[in-house]
């Protein structure tokens, strides 16, 4: 390929380009909110804007689309060595062998950013240069499509790719902002990408891109668009884009962090069944999936212990039990759909048996993890014991705490003021920790539960500026709740942590028969059972769970300090109802009313999963499949409409695709007659050929003026066709009509054309390298 050497530049493609930077940078905008504050938006700006100069450059001196293209990507480069890898690279743009460690750090800390951060992320270096990595390698791929292939239209789907993230991750999905930046530029992207290469001076152009017809049209197929597909494509909840658009997953999804998605689980308008459990505790179970105990820092999360997991599973030892007398419990969890790292089970768990796939228990929680997503249609059975926890007990418990993790007592740095004032108010002239539990609990629980408030007022997330936000409004949902009892209770001496999972769910009406035991009631947990709940811990009882979010989980029956006393229910929701049951005389645990007859083993996830899953995979399929095959079409259908030149074009691609191509020394008469080689109907295809090849010469090479009859000439091609088809095996006639070799014929093209290039830069280098050697082979004076 020849690169051009430098002449005067035409700008003819600024327009076109200004509005990409508008369409994707635009688009970008809306991630604020899926990474915390707007640092991160100068170094997205700065690579978007040098990959997009580098294409403008290079069209400007009118390099070839590929050219282009290694122009915007060597640009792209440069602008991610600027912003992140400026110590490891050669004058700061240049990489090295040392950038792509540099690299390398970067994506695991994004990677780790991803697992184990909750929405909004901390905008660290790996984080961001993943972000902008990405924003700049997608405005690279929508110029390519718009200008270099020319389908304007199709580069909307680039543009898109921008708000899937946020549209998934977001509560409040992209937002107007970047949805309405994003569409005027892509809108803009439409009406001038297709004037770029039109004739006229650049007002006129611009004039006919942005004439009032066109402009309707784009305006009512968007508005169209936005109206329509959310009702016909599955997965979207109500409403329109982009208010509408974020997509519900086959199965709830809580991801690696489970704080991630608590929020948007709880604000979910349809409580989807994420897995059953079926148990013989006459308590109500909680699930627990991991905790969280360091509160330092803008966000909180479940610590990476992965190189402390402790195997096998069946064997797990708890260094944190408590002296007590013990209750012990079985519990069979089915997952369905539940997708984690982390398996859920009643706490404190002795053993897990029936898991598939490779899980360590950490020492810290005895919470059960392996590879991501491994959590999926497990069916496993739990065998745990708790403490029995009695208000007598607890109150004995006055020992100071020893033999746990020093985080989980000590207060954490930054604990706003209003927060450790209220934790001593609260709990003033109370003579034990669990007197203190009691009262922070009970004053918790007068606040409001919801679900909105910290949405609408902007304190949704963890950290200690939110925790001082939510006493100030006393409203927001278990988080918070957990999140206050937790750090008011270090602040009074008691050492906490936050435990994530699931409240415990409602009855099936079903039973699950175990081997060598009796049927067990089930239960279901929905997408709006995930809680989370504070845990403290007394010397010599172990960790104890509390609930401080009112109308919602179960208090348990040590912690009574509501009004209702314990035969209620704290939730409103009534998604515990049954959870009270009493023993009966015989000690069994009663089944629910009216159980169905119990089945072998626990339920399994919708069969239909599956089905609709291998039936996207074959839509991708066939898609892909037909995309040669469909971009042949739509070449034929643009030639055909462009008159006599066009026409002679199709003829041309349709001798490629039967493989008789045009040679470099054919004229029309003479390519005609190899053509007139696949006549076998007795002189019908040298009629045709002769129809369009004397059409062809008159309207090329004769006197101005002559109107050439279109469509007969459109026929001779149809015909011409027709006849290379039946020269053809039936084999290679459908592997033709499915990858027709016109189609890539830009690729021959393109080789063509870089290969003097390619040869005469292999004899600058062999050259080179010779007078290298015979310097080194010289003798020295």
């Amino acid at each position: 390929m020849k690169i051009p050497s430098l002449r005067r530049p035409q700008w003819r493609h600024v327009a076109a380009e200004l509005f990409l930077v508008l369409a994707v940078g635009g688009g970008s905008l809306a991630y604020g909110g899926v990474l915390r504050g707007w640092s991160w938006l100068y170094p997205v700006l700065v690579v978007l804007i040098a990959t997009v100069a580098g294409t403008l450059l290079a069209r400007a001196f009118r390099w070839h689309p590929v050219a282009v293209g290694l122009a915007g990507m060597a640009a792209w480069t440069a602008g991610m060595d600027s912003m992140f890898f400026r110590s490891s690279s050669l004058l700061g743009l240049i990489p090295t062998a040392g950038t792509l460690g540099a690299a390398r750090e970067a994506l695991d800390q994004a990677w780790h950013t991803v697992a184990y951060d909750a929405v909004p992320a901390a905008p660290n270096v790996g984080i961001v240069a993943l972000t902008a990595g990405a924003i700049g390698l997608i405005a690279l791929v929508t110029e390519t499509i718009a200008l270099s292939c020319r389908m304007p239209a199709v580069s909307g789907v680039a543009v898109l790719a921008v708000l899937v993230v946020p549209a998934v991750l977001k509560p409040e999905s992209v937002g107007a902002t970047g949805f309405a930046a994003a569409a005027a530029g892509y809108l803009g992207l439409l009406a001038t990408a297709g004037s770029a290469y039109a004739s006229g001076s650049a007002a006129e152009r611009l004039a006919a891109a942005l004439s009032p017809g066109r402009f309707a049209v784009l305006v009512a197929t968007v508005v169209a668009g936005a109206l329509v597909l959310p009702q016909v494509i599955p997965g979207f909840d109500a409403g329109t884009f982009p208010e509408g658009s974020r997509l519900q997953s086959l199965g709830q999804n809580v991801g690696l962090n489970p704080l991630i998605s608590l929020g948007n689980d709880l604000r979910s308008s349809n409580a989807v069944g994420v897995l059953t459990y079926a148990t013989d505790s006459t308590a109500p179970v909680y699930l627990r999936t991991v905790t969280v105990e360091d509160f330092n820092g803008a966000a909180w999360g479940p610590e990476n212990h992965d190189d402390q997991l402790q195997r096998p599973i069946t064997q797990i030892v708890n260094s944190a039990a408590g002296t007590g007398p013990t209750t012990a419990t079985t519990t069979v969890v089915t997952t369905g759909g539940f997708t984690s790292p982390y398996l859920p089970a009643p706490y404190a768990p002795q053993s897990l048996d029936g898991v598939r796939g490779d899980f360590g228990w950490d020492p810290a929680d005895l919470s059960v993890k392996g590879a991501p997503a491994s959590s999926q249609n497990q069916l496993y059975v739990v065998h745990s014991t708790m403490p029995q926890l009695t208000p007598q007990a607890l109150s004995a418990a006055v020992t100071a705490p020893r033999g746990i993790d020093l985080v989980a007592a000590q207060v954490p740095k930054g604990v706003p003021a209003n927060v450790r004032t209220a934790a001593e108010q609260v709990t003033q002239g109370a003579a034990t920790p669990y007197a203190r539990a009691l009262k922070i609990q009970a004053w918790l629980r007068t606040f409001q539960y919801s679900e909105k408030t910290p949405v609408e007022d902007g304190y949704d997330g963890t950290g200690m500026d939110v925790l001082s936000t939510f006493l100030t409004k006393k409203s927001g949902y278990c988080i918070h709740f957990a999140a206050a009892m937790a750090v008011m209770a270090r602040v009074v001496g008691i050492p906490s942590r936050i435990a994530v999972g699931f409240a415990p769910g409602h009855p099936t009406g079903q039973t699950v028969a175990v081997p060598a035991s009796k049927s067990l009631p089930e239960f279901q947990v929905d997408g709006k059972d995930a809680h989370a709940w504070p845990e403290l811990y007394f010397q010599g009882l172990g960790w104890v769970p509390f609930e401080p979010t009112p109308t919602r989980g179960v208090l348990p029956t040590y912690a009574f300090t509501d009004t209702a006393g314990p035969g209620g229910s704290s939730n409103l929701d009534n998604l515990n109802d049954g959870l009270r049951a009493a023993p009966n005389k015989g000690g069994a645990t009663p089944a629910p009313s009216a159980p169905a007859p119990a089945p072998s083993g626990a339920r399994e996830a919708a069969p239909w999963i599956p089905a609709v899953l291998v039936a996207l995979g074959l839509l991708a399929l066939a898609v892909v499949v037909a995309l040669p095959a469909a971009l042949r079409a739509a070449q034929r259908r643009r030639r055909l409409r462009r008159g006599l030149r066009g026409i002679w074009e199709e003829l041309e691609a349709v001798g490629v695709d039967h493989g008789l191509p045009p040679g470099p020394a054919d004229t029309p008469r003479s390519y005609a007659r190899r053509l007139s080689a696949w006549d076998a109907d007795g002189g019908g295809l040298h009629r045709a050929l002769d129809t369009l090849t004397t059409a062809y010469e008159r309207h090329e090479f004769g006197r101005p003026g002559y109107e050439a009859d279109e469509e007969a000439a459109r026929h001779a091609v149809a015909v011409v066709h027709e006849a290379g088809r039946r020269t053809q095996h039936p084999v290679r006639r459908a592997r033709i009509a499915a990858l027709p070799p016109s189609s890539f014929a830009w690729l021959t093209r393109a080789r063509t054309r870089m290969a003097p290039a390619a040869e005469a830069a292999g004899a600058r280098m062999r050259a080179a390298l010779r007078r290298v050697l015979h310097r080194l082979r010289r003798p020295k004076d």
